[in-house]
């Protein structure tokens, strides 16, 4: 007996997304490679650039990330000398990372690759990218809430146990 894997058979919203991730991932190590940064860096560099001069934390909060992620990325980025540190007006106990000009030069690089996947991906959208994002967004809160729940859930069972 044969076995045919219908690909488009439906395991669940998050199979599907944990499968497409794996592509994009797969696509864009392929069209970035050379390009001076990893699509993971690129993101992160991205992050920065876009949002402004981020705190670790709202790095890791932007990226959906834990801290000592960001926290390497952050590292890697000043030890290539992309990134600078700065002290934050707003808190004293944290600083602000923002990108230097080499740092904005090699996003640069990186994104003429990123902007060729990009454009191939939109070109084979069924859909608006538009209604697309709109609808990841959605279960990025859905997502998010959950997590947030599950939180939730483990204090109320670690307080119920007698666990700080």
């Amino acid at each position: 007996m044969t076995h045919h894997l219908d690909r488009r058979r439906r395991i669940s919203v998050l199979f599907d997304v944990f499968t497409v991730g794996n592509r994009v991932r797969a696509l864009l190590v392929h069209a970035m490679a050379g390009s001076g940064l990893r699509p993971d860096e690129y993101a992160a560099y991205s992050a920065v650039l876009e949002v402004g001069p981020l705190t670790i934390s709202e790095l890791a909060q932007v990226m959906g990330m834990p801290l000592t992620t960001a926290s390497d990325y952050v590292r890697g980025m000043t030890a290539r000398g992309h990134a600078l540190r700065s002290r934050n007006p707003a808190d004293s106990r944290s600083y602000l990372v923002s990108l230097t000009e080499d740092g904005v030069a090699a996003h640069h690089r990186a994104m003429v690759a990123f902007v060729d996947a990009i454009e191939r991906v939109r070109a084979a959208l069924p859909i608006a990218e538009r209604d697309l994002a709109r609808a990841l967004h959605a279960l990025d809160d859905a997502v998010r809430q959950a997590l947030e729940d599950r939180a939730v859930e483990e204090r109320t069972q670690q307080r119920a146990a007698g666990q700080p």
